[in-house]
């Protein structure tokens, strides 16, 4: 379990895995938040009158417009195991244009933590003046290592996800639209078991299955993830024939992955065999994700 006052349920935030084995930077641009329109004065406003947001939560909004608040950003560094390592400011009063750019790793040796596998969680003190506060831009975050270069992007959000109490989740379907076992690279899959609550304390154990098309399929489970935890898992450690099971479609197939009453946060990479990352993107039905590697 995280502290209690790490975030306030108003504070924007997007969560990124972090390798200990690479340079880990993440950076951020304001972009126009659209302060300046009609229709973002008359959001809160709206969201109060469709019981999307709180009455506090619209004045904050409004107060927010009004003053023209700049941004600031802070990074809480979590291992995989969920345990809170240590949280740092990353970037002061920006404005439109304004960016950061702070790498995670030298934060660590400057502040004497040892860098781990884990997550880093990037918090906002606001967001947009729309229903799920959302950030102004999208997060970067890039991993460097000797000979590769990864990395994704993606918003900052107020979302409820996994709360300790109110309305849970139906569940979680994460898909690999194509995964690759070859002679020298093999495809993982990265789970994490985020909140919108530092209060969150429910381990999940999600099921994966292999497919190679449409019908045939293996399945296991994926493993136990902790609380603001995560987990990877190469296809070879979860199905031990999976190159006898491939070979008839030339090592490639896909994955599903699947928990009941979660939501988790799903990331496909591509590793040699001498464990170097060569690429990872969000595991969701998209075009990118959908290519012949």
């Amino acid at each position: 379990m995280l502290p209690n006052t790490l975030w306030r349920p108003w504070e924007p935030r997007a969560v990124f895995p972090v390798f200990a084995d690479a340079q880990n930077t993440v950076d951020f641009m304001v972009q126009d938040d659209g302060n300046h329109s009609l229709r973002s004065l008359a959001m809160p406003f709206y969201s109060v009158l469709k019981k999307r947001k709180s009455v506090s939560g619209a004045f904050r909004d409004y107060r927010n417009l009004i003053l023209r608040r700049p941004y600031r950003f802070r990074g809480a560094l979590i291992s995989r195991a969920g345990e809170f390592i240590k949280q740092w400011d990353l970037g002061r009063r920006l404005r439109t244009g304004d960016y950061f750019s702070v790498n995670i790793n030298r934060l660590c040796s400057d502040a004497g933590v040892r860098l781990v596998d884990g997550q880093l969680v990037l918090i906002a003190n606001r967001g947009r003046a729309d229903v799920w506060s959302s950030s102004p831009g999208s997060a970067t975050m890039r991993y460097v290592g000797e000979s590769y270069v990864a990395g994704f992007r993606t918003g900052l959000f107020t979302r409820v996800l996994n709360p300790v109490s109110g309305k849970k989740h139906v569940g979680f379907t994460g898909i690999n639209p194509q995964v690759l076992v070859g002679s020298d690279i093999v495809a993982s899959v990265l789970l994490l078991n985020h909140s919108s609550d530092p209060g969150h304390d429910r381990a999940v154990t999600p099921t994966i299955r292999l497919y190679r098309n449409q019908c045939d399929f293996l399945e296991c489970s994926f493993g136990e993830i902790p609380p603001h935890g995560a987990l990877e898992r190469t296809v070879l450690d979860l199905f031990s024939e999976a190159r006898d099971f491939l070979k008839s479609t030339g090592g490639r197939g896909f994955t599903i992955v699947r928990a009941a009453g979660v939501s988790l946060a799903s990331i496909h990479l591509l590793r040699s065999l001498s464990n170097t990352t060569l690429g990872m993107d969000h595991s969701r039905p998209a075009f990118t994700n959908v290519v012949d590697y």
